[in-house]
């Protein structure tokens, strides 16, 4: 005879499977919270890295937090800087005021630079464009009369002129001798860093350079006023809703020897010039620093591209442009939020706590801006949170389901489907506890079961009794009956109890009938196949009783215990003398509505209890005979 063979090596050493080790991985709560943890952690970097860094989900949720952030700002916690910056504005109705093409504006501009030079200014930006050529053979002396206004503006105070660059990044042409009466300490270019969706937020000068850093209008006028000039993102919190001087309003002012008036206006301060008009040089903002164009109802508007020199000059002058927070602490923050999937809650307990850290994580953010001008990664923290809530909660939600049915499956055939509901919701107290409630109870019981089943087969008994019980439970179940227990061939169900029931006795009352019809096919069928009928009596009573779980600490159930259980058995027992198969008490008369035919059968002695009203109900057709 043939020997089996011995396992291999590499079967030997081969050990447990992938999937068994993942199982017993997944089996134990810490292992699993571990691996939920890295599963949050891989969202995480997905959310910061794909498609790439600037496009990414992470990316742009932290573009509309910051937003948000600078609008909360502005609307809660709005700070006025002191030495605001001035804008003179050039609008429609300048275009009205001087009826020449802008290009030949030469003398309208000196006679501006003329007004801001005599109000003495700390410093002027001007975001127009020099000419690139001359028109004194169309206007002679037009050049000249520029020439030396802009020479007598910057002997007297910081000037610099904004200098455009094409899409490779070279500067565009300009007249010779603008740049030379201009010097190149005086031209900026008139650009700022755009995010993806179009929005400035951020000055960086290194980031705008192609090969060395790029010296921009903003930068300019800061060196030249001896400050440092910064990198980081605008904020857009500081200073007031902007309002401006009309161009041709300076000039009237200087004009009408109102010295006084552009002495009040610009002395001391740094003033830029530049384009206001609807239809020119426009550039997206997170929110609305100025009212000249109410077309558009959205929080985050297309505004004049003077509007972010500006607020980029206020950052500076104010406390400084924010700083966001660096990549470590960043990632530090979020994989700690990540540790949430670690804790077991109940779901609402779940959503509370992450509704409350994410509101934290938000006042959080706005005090970091406004008391250190740093920005918190809060939208990636709070991605994280949600992250790690959803995870928990759908593996959660996975592993009660499971559980659920597994204790469905284990006790369907063991409890009512009322108590298994309750317990599957948790709220049955566990151990042995009670309450008082008010419910119906029904008793039944079959005649002379025990005769029947002396002359009987036990297997036959026990087909007799489960096909029985299978109608009787089926109408009890369908009309919201809970099955309390089997006391042998008898049966006690209550109504009202564990779940509330608007009409507990409606709900016995029709329950008994449907069970005598349900007894009245069945023993079509028994007499078919030869099989003894049966007769049942039904006892119906109404009352306050304890139900709970009742029992020993060890070995309890579900039950009802009280007078009026006692009272329902008994009047069960006087179905036969009375010869009636359903017997109900006043109690549940008087709380029945219309639709039944009572009789009333008297007062009767009930073992154990005082005499009880007793009434019967008329059925649809008689009981047969007990066999």
């Amino acid at each position: 005879m043939a020997t089996p063979s011995a396992p291999t090596p590499d079967k030997q050493a081969r050990g447990p499977s992938f999937a068994a080790i993942a199982r017993r991985l997944w089996s134990q709560p810490r292992s699993r919270s571990v691996v939920l943890y890295l599963l949050v952690a891989a969202f995480l970097v997905a959310a910061s890295r794909l498609p790439n860094r600037e496009d990414a989900p992470l990316a742009i949720l932290e573009r509309l937090a910051f937003d948000y952030q600078m609008q909360v700002l502005r609307d809660h916690w709005p700070r006025p800087i002191e030495s605001d910056v001035v804008l003179v504005g050039i609008d429609e109705g300048s275009e009205e005021a001087f009826t020449e093409p802008v290009a030949l504006w030469h003398r309208h501009f000196a006679r501006l630079f003329a007004a801001l030079a005599d109000a003495r200014p700390r410093a002027v930006g001007v975001d127009v464009v020099p000419p690139e050529r001359s028109y004194d053979d169309i206007v002679p002396g037009y050049d000249l009369a520029l020439f030396r206004a802009i020479r007598d503006l910057r002997q007297k105070t910081v000037a610099v002129f904004a200098l455009t660059v094409d899409r490779e990044g070279r500067a565009a042409r300009m007249h010779p001798t603008f740049a030379r009466v201009i010097g190149e300490e005086g031209l900026g270019i008139d650009q700022q860093l755009r995010d993806p969706d179009s929005v400035s937020r951020r000055f960086d000068e290194a980031a705008l350079g192609t090969e060395r850093t790029a010296r921009t209008l903003v930068g300019q006028l800061l060196r030249g006023m001896g400050l440092p000039v910064e990198a980081g993102y605008i904020d857009y919190s500081v200073g007031a809703r902007m309002e401006y001087i009309p161009m041709q309003d300076v000039i009237a002012w200087k004009e009408q020897g109102q010295a006084d008036r552009l002495q009040r206006a610009f002395a001391g301060r740094i003033v830029l010039v530049g384009y206001v008009l609807k239809r020119a040089d426009r550039w997206e903002l997170p929110v609305r620093l100025i009212d000249v164009d109410q077309a558009d109802g959205r929080a985050r508007l297309s505004q004049p591209g003077v509007i972010t020199h500006l607020q980029a000059l206020r950052s500076h002058l104010a406390s400084g442009l924010l700083q966001p927070m660096g990549e470590e602490l960043r990632w530090a923050l979020c994989l700690l939020a990540a540790g949430l999937v670690f804790f077991h809650f109940r779901l609402a307990t779940a959503l509370a706590i992450v509704l409350g850290l994410t509101a934290v994580v938000g006042g959080a953010g706005l005090y970091a801006i406004r008391a250190h001008q740093l920005l918190v990664p809060v939208a990636s923290i709070a991605f994280t949170l949600w992250a790690g809530f959803v995870t928990r909660a759908i593996v959660d939600g996975i592993e009660n389901t499971v559980e659920r049915g597994r204790l469905r499956r284990t006790f369907a055939g063991q409890v009512s489907p009322a108590v298994m509901n309750e317990m599957l919701a948790g709220s049955l107290s566990p151990g042995v506890s009670g309450q008082l409630a008010e419910v119906c109870i029904l008793f039944s019981d079959i005649r002379a079961f025990t005769t029947l089943s002396e002359r009987m087969p036990p297997v036959v008994v026990t087909t007799v009794l489960q096909r029985y019980f299978d109608r009787m439970v089926h109408a009890v179940h369908r009309h919201e009956g809970t099955v309390d227990k089997f006391i042998g061939d008898g049966m006690m169900v209550l109504f009202g109890a564990p779940r509330k029931s608007a009409d507990p006795c409606g709900d016995a009352v029709k329950c008994a009938l449907a069970m005598m019809a349900g007894l009245d096919e069945l023993n079509a069928e028994f007499e078919k196949e030869g099989l003894p009928t049966l007769t049942i009596g039904i006892g119906i009573n109404f009352g306050t009783v304890t139900v709970g779980n009742i029992g020993s600490s060890e070995r309890h159930n579900y039950s009802a215990i009280g007078d009026a259980v006692n009272v329902a058995a008994r009047l069960e027992g006087l179905t036969k003398e009375l010869g009636r198969k359903i017997l109900i008490t006043e109690s549940v008369v008087s709380r029945m509505g219309e639709g039944f035919h009572f009789d009333p059968l008297g007062t009767h002695q009930v073992k154990g209890h005082s005499p009880v009203s007793i009434w019967g109900i008329r059925t649809a057709r008689p009981a047969p005979a007990a066999t």
